[in-house]
């Protein structure tokens, strides 16, 4: 039997957002568990979406240049919602991915002034995924094209301890991508990330809170993920040890260094994360929610 957030520490997650959070973590507590509505979540996220559709500011990529890193952070958002194809600030951002895609080396740039030298799946993957959710809004040619170029790129496990480190941001934009493409290409991903799985996911409790790693959890936001059969054990093992090492003021500590300013940004991105997963995955009281 698993552990659950009590009532005092769900409010205590509560409080800290409201009053050291950002304005769309806020917003995204009150969707999930206030009976919010998408449209403020929707409507703060033009807040970070530049004048060419891509997004800024969002704690990945740039401050005040829109990139492909926020972009995705963006696009998760809007997913998560619900936003639609006839939402404008969907339709700017899709136009934003077709155009900033690197003809020549065919592929994104996750970051201004870090240009790929060629395919990376994170951001790459995760971008085409949400071209093919919203698919109507792109061009069937270009579809075509960039899923030929990414199923003749996607990574392979590296597994050696350093590697495998950061394996997992390429692993995770690969899930999301599994979670929006067509088959054959759907099964092709999962079968490698359920073959992989164990060597890109840290198991090793006394690392989650100390090492930059691969929590389970973050494979597994919910009992319907497509990766969650495999590694349930150790999704709620790593839930659980996210509600006993809560901090005092009710955040969710960083398990990697960060300046003062990100470091603000991330326990506000990384509360709400874990807030929406343990509800996810019936982990709260239910007197709490």
């Amino acid at each position: 039997m698993y552990i659950s957030l009590s009532v005092e520490k769900f409010q205590n997650a509560k409080r800290y957002l409201m009053n050291y959070g950002r304005d769309l973590e806020q917003e995204l507590f009150r969707y999930y568990f206030e009976g919010g509505d998408a449209q403020p979540v929707i409507d703060l996220l033009e807040k970070y979406q530049g004048d060419n559709g891509g997004f800024c500011n969002m704690g990945e990529g740039h401050a005040v240049i829109p990139n492909g890193m926020d972009t995705c952070m963006a696009f998760q958002y809007l997913s998560e919602v619900g936003a639609s194809a006839n939402n404008e600030i969907v339709q700017q951002g899709i136009t934003y991915i077709i155009d900033s895609y690197d003809w020549e080396l065919k592929c994104w740039h996750g970051r201004p002034h870090q240009k790929s030298t060629g395919w990376r799946d994170n951001p790459c993957s995760e971008l085409l995924g949400y071209l093919y959710e919203y698919r109507e809004l792109v061009p069937d040619d270009f579809l075509h094209i960039v899923t030929e170029h990414a199923t003749s790129s996607f990574s392979t496990i590296h597994t050696t301890e350093e590697s495998r480190q950061f394996y997992f941001l390429e692993a995770l934009c690969l899930l999301r991508l599994a979670n929006r493409i067509d088959e054959p290409f759907k099964s092709s991903i999962l079968q490698q990330l359920y073959r992989d799985i164990e060597e890109i996911i840290e198991t090793d409790s006394t690392k989650w809170s100390t090492i930059y790693c691969a929590k389970p959890y973050f494979f597994a936001p919910s009992p319907d993920s497509l990766m969650c059969v495999p590694i349930k054990n150790h999704v709620l093992r790593s839930l659980e040890n996210e509600i006993k090492t809560q901090s005092e003021d009710g955040h969710f500590i960083l398990n990697w260094n960060c300046e003062d300013d990100g470091a603000k940004v991330w326990k506000s991105i990384w509360t709400m994360d874990v807030l929406k997963t343990l509800h996810h995955h019936g982990m709260i009281e239910r007197a709490a929610i």
